[in-house]
């Protein structure tokens, strides 16, 4: 494989690094407003006070986003450690081979090296097929999360009842659009990794029938 194509695959792995991430932001953003907002509603059941019918289902939303956006965190950051581990040696191959005289061509150990990284590759996605599926409907749940706690505030917002401080009217104001900017994006986001399993599925499919055809090879049946 060329440095070229391994640059590519390295432009791949960084675009998908940047789809966990903003897993990670979303889920973050669901949690800090699922703390801030649950804190206050669940302060008058904590303080013996009475809650009325209509805070129930906000209530139970928040809870839901908390746990999720705990679970997406868990999961987003297992999948960025061992995946920056892979990038990291991707990273020092490039380097180790980008400037070397093209007339002294690459030897075996750099082959040995590709395909080393090749193999820890398909070995992720294989590993972590699920985990990547579920992001999808991660990135589904924290917009439908953001929306339904966001929209309402920004509805008072503009009509004046937000409880607004004249001191951090802008920061507050900023915070709200950014939630809505968020969500609209985390709808997005699970079209750009269905795009990425669907190329890795491809290229599992052909791992697994040259694996396959070598078998039948070593065991002389083709």
């Amino acid at each position: 494989m060329e440095i070229n194509s391994l640059t590519r695959l390295k432009i791949e792995l960084d675009s998908f690094k940047l789809l966990v991430t903003a897993n990670l932001v979303g889920a973050a953003l669901t949690l800090a407003f699922s703390i801030s907002y649950g804190v206050t509603n669940l302060i008058p059941f904590i303080s013996g006070e009475p809650i009325e019918p209509r805070q129930l289902p906000f209530i139970l939303i928040l809870i839901s986003g908390f746990a999720t956006a705990i679970s997406w965190i868990t999961r987003s950051a297992e999948l960025m450690e061992e995946h920056d581990e892979i990038t990291k040696g991707l990273e020092e191959i490039i380097k180790r081979y980008k400037n070397k005289p093209s007339e002294d061509g690459l030897d075996s150990s750099y082959d040995d090296e590709v395909i080393g990284i090749i193999v820890r590759c398909l070995a992720f996605y294989r590993k972590n097929t699920d985990k990547i599926n579920e992001l999808k409907w991660g990135g589904r749940l924290t917009g439908v999360f953001l929306l339904a706690t966001g929209i309402p505030q920004f509805i008072s917002f503009i009509d004046g009842s937000y409880p607004v401080n004249s001191y951090y009217v802008l920061a507050q104001g900023f915070a709200l659009v950014s939630s809505l900017v968020v969500s609209l994006a985390a709808w997005y986001v699970p079209v750009i990794i269905k795009r990425f399993t669907e190329t890795w599925d491809a290229r599992l499919s052909l791992a697994d029938d040259a694996n396959e055809k070598l078998k039948r090879i070593l065991e002389g049946t083709e």
